[in-house]
């Protein structure tokens, strides 16, 4: 956690002082002098009040951006989630949440959540309260609601929070700051709080081979309609298969293993670096291919029950056999739900771009063989921040020209 993130720095705005102080000022010559002191005492109340402010915070210090459309330079962002707290000594009505996506100080999107919004998220505490228990990766860690319990209205008592997940954001052209506002309001009194962060679009520092040698196939990256976009410490990671020449990826009714056309594939390094991670105990998870006659519904069911169960165990669990490299640069790239037995990468040893560190399998929380690959600020997944990676030896073969790979990508890595 930053210092920025820790701080949850806010500003605030609302009901001129200034304002108010003149109105008392005219009203006191009216007034028999006993009674002065008491409307003084008053206002000086009316003044703390106003002066602890509700605390809007999120779990990011910067929006990170990822490409929605590079030919046309359509970029896209996304809030995971927004906690707003009532910091003083009083209820407030929480009445409005507004964003404002500015360029160079100018406001150039706006986007109010509707009171419908608000109340949906009252509606969603008890589904928070759950996911904070079983992925509190989601919410910084225990850091986003820290002193604060749910609210189960729109009216905050003192020390309680409401939540909003998932807020996306796509616009064209340039966007370097994001502020949020929230209004709240006490008898008849509104007030605005404010925060401001600035949306980065960048890549990695670190000049990346694909990991994957040869054809394969991205089956989840950064796009909105697959879900590593809408989870916090995997947001612009990759699940990779490969494909069979019936275009599935399988052979036969992929009830084994082996019956996956990545199994087994080997692994590659994307740049130089040093191992400071591996775990390759782990037995390859069968248990969760997709049974041959069983109902989507009932695989789902039984998916999420092996994933809770994976996530009680915590993150090791989850990635199952794994690799991470440092690259040096304060990047570090992760490779997961790798085959038992097969990392090559010793704890500690330096390792050069390309250099094969394990093979595919499907350890962990892997409902098929695949590779899940990430770059991240940080070697702990359950804490880092994912950084979009800067891939240097791709082409897709069903594209005319480059561009940003993007979920359901046909990939050939060309060094």
């Amino acid at each position: 956690m930053t210092a920025g993130q820790k701080e949850q720095a806010h500003f605030v705005s609302g009901l001129g002082n200034a304002t108010l102080a003149s109105q008392i000022e005219a009203e006191r010559k009216m007034i028999p002098k006993g009674l002065t002191a008491a409307l003084l005492i008053t206002a000086g109340a009316l003044f703390a009040a106003e002066a602890r402010a509700a605390e809007i915070r999120l779990c990011e210090d910067e929006i990170r951006t990822a490409p929605f459309n590079d030919e046309r330079a359509v970029q896209s962002a996304l809030i995971q989630s927004l906690a707003v707290v009532n910091r003083s000594d009083h209820p407030v009505t929480l009445t409005g949440v507004s964003f404002h996506l500015k360029s160079r100080q100018q406001v150039r999107d706006t986007r109010w959540l509707a009171p419908a919004d608000i109340a949906n998220a009252v509606k969603q505490a008890p589904q928070i309260a759950m996911l904070d228990q079983i992925f509190p990766a989601q919410f910084c860690n225990g850091q986003l609601l820290a002193d604060a319990k749910l609210a189960s209205s729109d009216t905050l008592a003192p020390g309680e929070a409401l939540v909003f997940l998932y807020q996306p954001f796509v616009w064209r052209g340039e966007r370097d700051e994001i502020e949020i506002a929230i209004e709240t309001s006490l008898d008849t009194a509104l007030k605005t709080d404010r925060i401001a962060r600035p949306i980065v679009a960048r890549t990695s520092q670190t000049k990346a081979l694909f990991p994957i040698p040869g054809r394969s196939f991205v089956a989840v990256a950064a796009s909105f309609h697959t879900p590593h976009r809408w989870a916090g410490i995997e947001e612009f990671a990759y699940d990779i298969v490969a494909l069979t020449g019936n275009g599935s990826t399988h052979r036969g009714n992929g009830a084994r293993l082996e019956d996956y056309a990545i199994f087994g594939k080997p692994v590659r390094a994307i740049a130089d670096g040093k191992v400071v991670a591996v775990s390759n105990d782990q037995a390859d998870n069968a248990a969760m291919l997709k049974r041959q006659g069983e109902a989507d519904d009932a695989y789902l069911a039984r998916l999420l029950e092996g994933q809770a169960a994976l996530l009680m165990k915590g993150m090791g669990s989850v990635l199952g056999n794994h690799v991470v490299i440092d690259h040096g640069n304060g990047e570090f790239s992760i490779y997961a739900h790798l085959k038992q037995g097969s990392a090559r990468a010793a704890l500690g040893a330096s390792v050069a771009a390309g250099e094969t560190i394990g093979d595919v399998g499907s350890s962990g929380n892997s409902t098929e063989p695949h590779l899940h690959f990430q770059i991240c600020d940080s070697p702990d997944i359950a804490t880092c921040r994912p950084i979009p990676a800067s891939f240097t030896d791709y082409r897709l073969p069903l594209e005319l020209g480059p561009r940003t790979i993007q979920s359901g990508d046909l990939v050939e890595a060309v060094k």
